[in-house]
């Protein structure tokens, strides 16, 4: 007689309230003890239980467990109590039943389903258990539809939902929808709050906290109530503040709704727009004056405001980046015996110290900005003089040429987003991309190719007149320029990128159509 050595599976969702009862991992596995009562042929080599964990979340840590000491064949066999318990995803369970179970030599009991692969092979291969499958993943839909319903309604009455409350307040243990203040953690904001008030920056409010051993919201519950909220953080950041800050509980409302989940299928989040948030007001005593949490949202909006003293935009602002993180470049102004002297740093670095300084003067800018947009100017101009010797065509005829040369760049593209769409294809039967890649890949190349014949078909049919000689004839009639102002960055640049050794990389703009221009001319046999 062979020897089955199995492991058991068991699930539960934590908030599955239908026939709780017989879903309890307890109950699980007394039926499955029974089960195995007078099966001389089974041995048991460990219990794998996963509780408070969806049936379309295969990210569960002890099913991956269990799959691991299958792959190093501790186990030969898996019994549930029936197939829900493994799953409610079709093609994870479908995966598992039609790949792992045959692979491996596995025996797959289901007792309530009545599937013993050893016992009776041929029900592997009937269409009972992908019909139950498919069953079990639409049942997960529809309970996860009226599960979220329910909860948005019960947010739109007002009631609190969430496991851990928001820092600052308690789940009041009368009623865990509604909130009550800890006041040791009160304390701790309305502290932020006032040395906003102060004209603190962010920076300084990070040093004031530290100094002073106060804990952050992540160490406070860890220590205080023994509860866990994600990743520990030790150290207050510029992020921990705009959460307390922004945080319109502490005025007494709830703001509920703000993100969803996709699909049943995945815990992928979304940001809701911001007229769908559910808002219930005065629904718990307030830690912060709403005319103080007005007062500290106006001083934190006009600090970010890049204007000068006019109420005009800064010559940089908007074109400023980091070439490491990509984040915008802060403009910081530093007197020293009189004179002030503007520099630009890394956001991020400001922020978090998690990139480099990326600093540049705006003298040394202005200078950069200044030589490599005369070039810039000078070069053009001399593609303009070529093009005028080069060619007797009217406007429309070199218009005709450059469309061509660019109808044959995009057919170049479009090959390249189908072949990639037919490598994707190939490795997802394959398996060697997930579903969920398989899904964002194909939808990207799509979106590539799409925007691809559309812009094909406007240059046929003339409805794109870009490339044309006006940007040519802008360039020439601005000649050399003296200085670098605000209007002179904003019409002839995109984006400047500044390194950590002071490099400067500029984007201009009509950059397309110096490109093709110098294409035309190649084309004319006239390299520059």
């Amino acid at each position: 007689m062979k020897k089955w050595i199995l492991g058991i599976y068991r699930r539960r969702l934590f908030d599955e309230k239908i026939e709780e009862e017989s879903n309890s991992v307890v109950n699980q596995k007394k039926l499955i003890d029974d089960y195995l009562v007078d099966k001389d042929d089974i041995m048991i080599y460990k219990d794998y239980v996963d509780d408070g964990y969806t049936g379309t979340d295969f990210d569960r840590p002890r099913y991956k467990k269990m799959l691991n000491d299958i792959r190093k064949k501790k186990i030969n066999g898996v019994i549930v109590k029936y197939l829900s318990r493994l799953g409610r995803n079709y093609i994870e369970v479908g995966n598992f039943i039609d790949e792992i179970v045959p692979q491996y030599g596995l025996r797959f009991i289901s007792i309530n389903d009545k599937v013993d692969s050893y016992l009776e092979p041929n029900v592997m291969d009937s269409l009972e258990i992908p019909f139950k499958n498919l069953m079990n993943e639409s049942y997960s839909k529809d309970s996860s539809k009226k599960m979220r319903s329910s909860l948005k309604a019960s947010k739109k009455s007002g009631n609190f939902i969430g496991k851990i409350a928001p820092f600052g307040y308690l789940k009041d243990p009368e009623d865990v929808h509604k909130l009550i203040v800890d006041k040791d953690a009160a304390i701790i904001i309305k502290k932020i709050f006032n040395l906003v008030l102060k004209g603190k920056s962010k920076q300084e409010i990070i040093e004031d906290l530290t100094n002073n051993n106060i804990l952050t919201p992540s160490i406070y519950l860890k220590e205080k109530y023994s509860i866990e909220v994600g990743k520990i953080s030790k150290k207050w950041n510029t992020k921990m503040l705009d959460a307390i800050l922004q945080n319109q509980t502490y005025i007494g409302s709830l703001v509920q709704c703000k993100r969803t989940r996709i699909s049943h299928k995945t815990h992928n989040i979304v940001r809701v727009p911001e007229d769908e948030w559910v808002i219930s007001k005065e629904r718990h005593n307030a830690i912060i004056d709403e005319e103080i949490f007005n007062q500290v949202q106006d001083i934190l909006y006009n600090r970010n405001v890049r204007v000068n003293k006019e109420g005009k935009f800064y010559k940089y602002t908007g074109f400023l980046r980091c070439s490491e993180c990509g984040a915008n470049l802060y403009r910081l102004t530093k007197i020293k015996n009189k004179k002030e002297k503007v520099f630009y740093y890394c956001s991020t670095y400001i922020k978090t110290k998690q990139c480099n300084k990326h600093y540049i003067q705006e003298k040394e800018l202005d200078e950069i900005i200044l030589s490599t947009l005369n070039q810039h100017i000078e070069l053009v101009c001399n593609i303009k003089e070529k093009i005028d010797d080069t060619i007797s065509l009217s406007r429309a005829e070199y218009n005709a040429e450059i469309k061509k040369i660019r109808i044959v760049e995009i057919d170049k593209e479009l090959e390249k987003y189908k072949s990639l769409l037919n490598e994707l294809l190939k490795d997802y039967k394959c398996d060697f991309v997930s579903e969920e890649d398989y899904d964002d890949f194909k939808q990207k190349y799509l979106y590539e190719i799409n925007k691809l014949n559309i812009e094909k078909e406007n240059l046929k049919i003339n409805k794109i007149n870009s490339y044309d000689f006006e940007w040519l004839n802008k360039f020439k009639k601005t000649g050399m320029i003296e200085s670098v102002d605000r209007n002179t960055v904003d019409s002839f640049i995109k984006n400047i990128f500044v390194d950590n050794e002071k490099g400067v990389d500029i984007i201009f703009r009509y950059s397309d159509q110096y490109k093709l221009a110098e294409r035309y001319l190649k084309k004319q046999n006239n390299v520059i």
